[in-house]
């Protein structure tokens, strides 16, 4: 189908399209959305975050991810590239810091004021923050869904030209993602992927070289252990973490997952040594609070 708009609209040639796709087939927009569900080989968001984000494709607010791409496309029959021509870099920096919550002047404002994947990078690490802060109550079907259309983003940016230090930094950003991912997996009781993603995290951490992501990692690992009653595992992790990441925040929760599996295990005097060091811990943290 043809694009029937103009350019004058002010709406990308994408957003006319979905548009007019749709209209020709006579479906409105909650219509259009079942019928992206139904393209769908994995769960997606609420019919009404659906419906929004809709809203805002064909208003030209919001570009659509690689993934929703994808599905937009075979919805209406076709391939991702007849939707959607391959961007540049500083279309992937838009769509990124869009996403993070900035409106356009301070997009601008950013661009104009440093190299565009230093802002990039400044939206990620909102975006990671805001998640991170999230996890205590969001639901968490949402925010593994949010959580992985982030690091598809973040995927896609490896892609481009970084330096060294920016490639370490978007691993880490990608890890601590990936360890409120593992967290959420678990809690939903999917502890396969949860394991998966934990070591993934890890990995992550390792190749970056950010002791703060592979302390989480282990403490994550303790947690498991914990819940699974192998507290010679959640020890043996605890150890782990704090070997790598010894004044960092993520410390004292490795203490307190160590001193709980030697209260299990009824060793008095090796819970004391792990509670003495609590009050030296310090530093910076990501998931530090766990879901009641």
């Amino acid at each position: 189908m043809g694009d029937t708009g103009s350019a004058g609209e002010g709406r990308p040639l994408w957003a006319r399209r979905i548009r007019n796709e749709r209209a020709a087939r006579g479906w409105s927009q909650a219509e259009a959305v079942e019928a992206l569900r139904a393209h769908a080989s994995s769960e997606l968001p609420s019919s009404s975050s659906l419906l929004r984000n809709w809203k805002r494709w064909e208003a030209g607010d919001a570009e659509p991810d690689d993934f929703y791409k994808a599905l937009i496309a075979a919805t209406f029959g076709t391939v991702t590239a007849a939707f959607f021509p391959r961007r540049g870099r500083d279309d992937i920096d838009k769509a990124l810091m869009a996403g993070a919550g900035l409106d356009t002047l301070e997009i601008v404002t950013r661009m104009r004021a440093s190299d565009v994947s230093q802002a990039t990078l400044e939206g990620l690490r909102i975006t990671a923050d805001r998640l991170c802060s999230e996890y205590p109550y969001a639901n968490s079907a949402d925010l593994r869904i949010e959580g992985h259309a982030w690091l598809r983003r973040m995927t896609a940016l490896l892609d481009a030209r970084l330096t060294l230090a920016q490639h370490r930094e978007l691993l880490t950003l990608a890890g601590t993602v990936a360890l409120l991912v593992g967290c959420v997996e678990y809690d939903m009781g999917r502890r396969t992927e949860a394991e998966a993603t934990r070591k993934a995290a890890l990995q992550l951490g390792e190749e970056s070289g950010d002791v703060n992501v592979i302390g989480w990692a282990q403490e994550m690992r303790a947690w498991y252990a914990l819940t699974a009653g192998d507290f010679r595992g959640v020890v043996a992790a605890a150890e782990a973490g704090e070997a790598a990441a010894p004044h960092h925040s993520v410390a004292v929760q490795l203490a307190a997952q160590r001193a709980k599996a030697w209260a299990r295990m009824g060793d008095r005097r090796q819970v004391e040594l792990a509670l003495d060091v609590l009050p030296r811990q310090v530093g910076r943290g990501c998931v530090t609070t766990r879901r009641r």
